[in-house]
């Protein structure tokens, strides 16, 4: 504390005493921290056990093989579950000036009702990228025919692009 009449000192000088404390809390913050750590042997003899010891997990379990494999003998067939694209004949695509529609006859050759999917597509020749598209849902009783057609779903020209068609039968 300043006593009135002295001048006050630039920089106090550490007590001895405080020093010490300061010092000697350091040492326990700093040996606390240390305690924190993974321990290690305290020796290089291997007969020191590990502090943790976890067994090897296996992350690969082997694939036994089951009966619905298939059989790599068996050549794939055209149609399958959902391609149905022996329903459609007589099809048609082509553009009336710039606008193009599609037309087809789907028939029904299975012994249950179904409700089939015809899409038609415009395609760029150069790379084969989309340009438009059309689906149309049919509902045809077992053995039945019917007309389909997707009038005037693109505009443009007949240079430089294909007409795409595909057949699917919905739920199976």
């Amino acid at each position: 504390m300043p006593m009135p009449g002295r001048p006050l000192r630039a920089h106090a000088v550490p007590r001895p005493r405080a020093l010490a404390v300061l010092v000697l809390a350091l040492g326990l913050v700093v040996t606390s921290l240390a305690g924190c750590g993974q321990p290690g042997p305290s020796s290089s003899d291997d007969s020191v056990a590990p502090t943790v010891s976890v067994p090897v997990q296996p992350t690969i379990t082997a694939e036994t093989p089951t009966d619905d494999a298939v059989d790599p003998s068996v050549e794939p067939t055209d149609g399958g579950l959902f391609d149905a694209s022996s329903s459609l004949s007589g099809v048609s695509c082509e553009p009336t000036g710039d606008s193009w529609s599609f037309t087809g006859t789907l028939t029904n050759s299975d012994t249950e009702e179904h409700t089939f999917t015809v899409a038609a597509f415009i395609v760029k020749l150069s790379d084969g990228s989309y340009l438009a598209d059309k689906e149309l849902d049919v509902k045809l009783a077992a053995g039945a025919s019917a007309p389909v057609a997707i009038r005037d779903f693109h505009t443009g020209p007949k240079a430089g692009v294909e007409c795409l068609n595909g057949v699917t039968v919905k739920g199976l």
